[in-house]
């Protein structure tokens, strides 16, 4: 639509040209009468396309403003409450953890198969949650993206974009519809969030996992799109894990599950760090957009009360010069 109005705009700005030339030169006036009617052709062509450029741009601002900001209002609130869940459950398991770290005397068994099934299957799920942790947060970074992009296809502005940095966006000094600043700040805080500790002390995690396994095993499985389910079977869930823990194991073992706890305790900690960091991004982003909000539509009724006093300025411009002219007529 708005490519055709375009080329149509060229045509007519061409046409007039065209007969501004006609008239200049005084050429024959039935060239002239028919360069005009095409002119007129032109033009309310071009009319029909504004009103319809303006009513969809309206249908796209009531879609974006009424229907699309508030989806994305509750999907914050809903992430909201799912993070302080977490960050208590998180809480828990380190409170937990911890206290089994320091009170524990329990060790491994060096000899027992299901100990070994189960490590396997433990280091294969370390790597299906990085792996699931990595695209979900990228995941929700191309959705914002995807519709932060969309929402500044709307907006003409000339940005300065930088090797180093995102490109600036200066629309948000202007006090733009609350979306903008929803996806622009949403993305900003989405990139301080501590993912990469989460994923280093997974990393680190399934590493000490490893070291519990023989050599041929520890190459195994890590290019499988699914290494949780490969080391997962109806022996492990039938057999008792009482056998997983016994006293006076080998020494070497010992500090090994030392590490292994220690790991599992800082992996369990920065859990808690990520979901508390979450439960607090999301709830300034919504204080952000709140703050937005009251902005945008403060402004905006700052605005329609200008234009009405100017409106009503002019009317009464109008009203005393029509007065003063009367008057000037009624002298004899």
């Amino acid at each position: 639509m708005v490519q055709a109005s375009g080329m149509i705009r060229r045509e007519y700005d061409m046409k007039c040209k065209v007969l501004q030339h006609l008239e200049s030169k005084g050429e024959k006036t039935y060239k002239i009468d028919k360069t005009r009617a095409v002119v007129k052709d032109l033009h309310s062509r071009i009319r029909v396309a504004i009103l319809r450029i303006d009513s969809i741009s309206k249908r796209i601002e009531e879609l974006r403003d009424n229907e699309l900001q508030p989806q994305l209002e509750e999907l914050i609130e809903g992430l909201i409450r799912m993070w302080e869940v977490m960050f208590e459950c998180h809480k828990l398991q380190f409170q937990i953890m911890s206290a089994a770290y320091i009170n524990s005397h329990a060790r491994m068994v060096t000899n027992s198969e299901l100990r070994r099934q189960i490590t396997s299957y433990l280091e294969g799920e370390l790597h299906y949650l990085s792996s699931s942790f990595s695209k979900w947060i990228g995941a929700q970074k191309s959705y914002l993206a995807a519709i932060n992009g969309w929402l500044y296809k709307c907006v003409s502005l000339k940005q300065k974009t930088s090797k180093k940095r995102r490109p600036q966006r200066p629309l948000l000094s202007y006090g733009p519809p609350p979306i903008y600043v929803t996806c622009e700040i949403w993305l900003e805080k989405l990139g301080e969030l501590p993912i990469q500790d989460v994923l280093d002390s997974i990393k680190s995690l399934a590493g000490e996992t490893a070291r519990f396994l023989p050599r041929q095993e520890k190459n195994q499985g890590k290019g499988s799109k699914n290494p949780h389910m490969k080391y997962w079977n109806a022996h492990i869930r039938s057999e008792s894990s009482d056998n997983l823990l016994r006293d006076d194991p080998p020494e070497d073992w010992d500090s090994g599950f030392d590490r292994f706890r220690a790991s599992f305790l800082e992996f369990v900690a920065h859990l808690s760090n990520f979901a508390g960091s979450s439960v607090k991004m999301y709830t300034e982003l919504r204080q952000a957009i709140q703050n937005a909000k009251n902005y945008y539509y403060h402004r905006s009724n700052s605005q329609a009360q200008d234009g009405q006093w100017n409106s009503q300025s002019q009317d009464d411009n109008s009203k005393s010069q029509s007065q003063a002219s009367n008057s000037e007529n009624k002298k004899p």
